[in-house]
């Protein structure tokens, strides 16, 4: 009786192990097709100015530098998008020292990186490595004409910024599809071209905020960002010293 209850139990194991395989198998395949699911595509809303940058701009030298703690406090360009700005810059705002379309710089640390479905690297900078009372969002397009038509400059510039991000930063995981929260003090130079995102003005007025949540359970929330401009599309990356 003992050794058939053995046999049993052991037969019993070897399915059970047997179902566990499959069961890990069919999550996987589950994971791959939700992923292979995902459609990435070009946005629209002021894309031809998002993925651009103006005739002029001089791409190899330093940009404008504008502290973080002023780029926060920048007077808006607008209150509510407008179709007369699709494609055209928006003019300067008074008593600013940049206008839309300028390649200007910034330095914060570096707090989240995400790929969103307009194929762009979305990336959120803070002043401080811990606050969640602000941050600038800074943004890059898929290097791929496809998403940057008309610039070359452009797209080469996106395949070294990402290169940084998934080389330097996310230590090669592939923000595509989720939200990656960056772990320790990666304190960065972003340049690229000063952008409006007229679209988010409006919802901030109602205290709706821009942003992606980090943490886990009870400690995840969100690092808003109450401002509408954006450095869009970033042109370079680079670490830079740390503030004493």
């Amino acid at each position: 009786m003992g050794l058939r209850n053995s046999w049993a139990m052991r037969i019993i194991l070897h399915t059970m192990k047997k179902l566990t395989g499959v069961l890990a198998l069919l999550s996987v395949l589950g994971m791959l097709l939700a992923a292979g699911a995902r459609e990435v595509k070009p946005g629209s809303a002021r894309w031809p100015i998002k993925t651009s940058v103006p005739a002029d701009a001089k791409l190899d030298r330093p940009g404008v530098l504008i502290p973080l703690s002023e780029f926060l406090a920048l007077a808006p360009a607008a209150e509510n998008a407008s179709d007369d700005f699709a494609s055209v810059l928006y003019p300067k705002v008074k008593g600013a020292r940049v206008a839309e379309g300028q390649i200007v710089r910034t330095r914060g640390f570096m707090r989240v990186v995400a790929g969103e479905d307009d194929g762009d690297y979305h990336i959120q900078i803070s002043e401080t490595n811990d606050t969640f009372d602000n941050c600038l969002i800074v943004e890059v397009p898929k290097n791929d004409p496809v998403f940057v038509r008309n610039s070359t400059a452009v797209v080469d510039a996106a395949k070294a910024v990402r290169g940084f991000v998934m080389d330097r930063i996310t230590k090669g995981q592939d923000p595509d599809g989720r939200i990656l929260a960056i772990k320790g003090p990666a304190f960065v130079e972003v340049t690229g071209q000063l952008f409006f995102d007229a679209e988010h003005q409006a919802a901030m007025a109602k205290n709706k905020f821009r942003g992606k949540s980090i943490g886990s359970g009870t400690d995840r929330k969100q690092l808003p960002s109450k401002t509408s401009w954006e450095i869009h599309p970033i042109t370079k990356i680079e670490f830079a010293p740390r503030p004493k």
